[in-house]
């Protein structure tokens, strides 16, 4: 995989934004964002729906998750194996709270577990995306490793790009203008980018 270099020397502007945040104004954020997604028509609309589990350098999505489990909605999160992303079932919270941590520091569903697939059960209606930098025009930059790429190509084909809702939550400190973020090929176009 060939690496861009502006989106490299970028996710490290956007790290030393990220690493001298305070947690007071993490979680003041995170607050504004999670009562902004809950009152989002699209949010509200959708039963099935995939949601990032938060590490404390991301928007704290907690909340949020606890929210979809109280809606009955049908909640599907990240696993990894190798280069593979898959979006596998979670039955509750008490499911998520006795997730594993992985050496990320990141609560994750073992690829082993053998839990129901998005992809094979129906697709997705709205996915709740992490990453590193984010435009007003809804571009994206991630960590670098593809995975929501490589899982968005593999959902649109078999479902369609107009039957998901791609939303992104992101601390204001990761906004940039559009020059400063280049678009790959590859790179999806989200539908919003909500921040406090």
């Amino acid at each position: 995989m060939i690496r861009n270099p502006a989106k490299a020397a970028l996710r490290l502007r956007i790290k030393a934004r990220l690493e001298a945040m305070t947690p007071e104004g993490r979680d003041s954020q995170s607050k504004a964002i999670t009562a902004k997604v809950l009152a989002l028509p699209e949010f509200k609309a959708a039963q099935r729906i995939s949601i990032y589990l938060s590490t404390d350098a991301e928007v704290n999505t907690v909340e949020i998750l606890k929210e979809m489990f109280q809606q009955k909605k049908e909640v599907y999160v990240p696993t990894y194996h190798k280069n593979v992303m898959e979006m596998v079932k979670l039955k509750d919270f008490a499911d998520y709270e006795s997730l594993p941590m992985t050496s990320w520091k990141i609560k994750q569903p073992k690829w082993s577990d053998n839990r129901e697939s998005a992809l094979d059960s129906g697709g997705l209606e709205l996915i709740l995306m992490p990453g590193v930098a984010f435009t007003e025009s809804c571009g994206r930059c991630g960590h670098g490793m593809g995975y929501y790429d490589k899982f968005l190509a593999r959902l649109i084909e078999k479902s369609g790009r107009d039957n998901v809702k791609l939303i992104a939550v992101a601390f204001k400190e990761q906004l940039v203008p559009d020059d400063e973020l280049p678009m790959d090929a590859t790179d999806v176009r989200l539908d919003a980018v909500i921040t406090a």
